[in-house]
């Protein structure tokens, strides 16, 4: 079983699994994580950190700059300067 942290997982962060709304949107999505890769690096303007969230949950849930570092402590995404 993998980590929700897991760059690699097949599942959501949030642990529901990938909960796309229909077939389509998960094929596309698969196909970009496999051409770009599982993260993304997201820094919030005027903050030091970046976090590499995974493209699942920001197409899942949407991503707001004020909850990235509670969201990235949550589910173990990781800090890099």
């Amino acid at each position: 079983m993998t980590s929700a942290a897991d760059p690699n997982a097949t599942g959501c962060s949030c642990g529901e699994g990938l909960h796309y709304q229909s077939d389509e949107s998960r094929r596309i999505m698969m196909m970009l994580v496999e051409a770009l890769g599982s993260t993304v690096p997201v820094r919030v303007l005027g903050e030091g950190d970046r976090f590499d969230v995974p493209r699942h949950y920001i197409a899942l849930h949407g991503l707001r700059a004020s909850e990235l570092p509670e969201l990235a402590e949550r589910y173990g995404w990781t800090k890099r300067r």
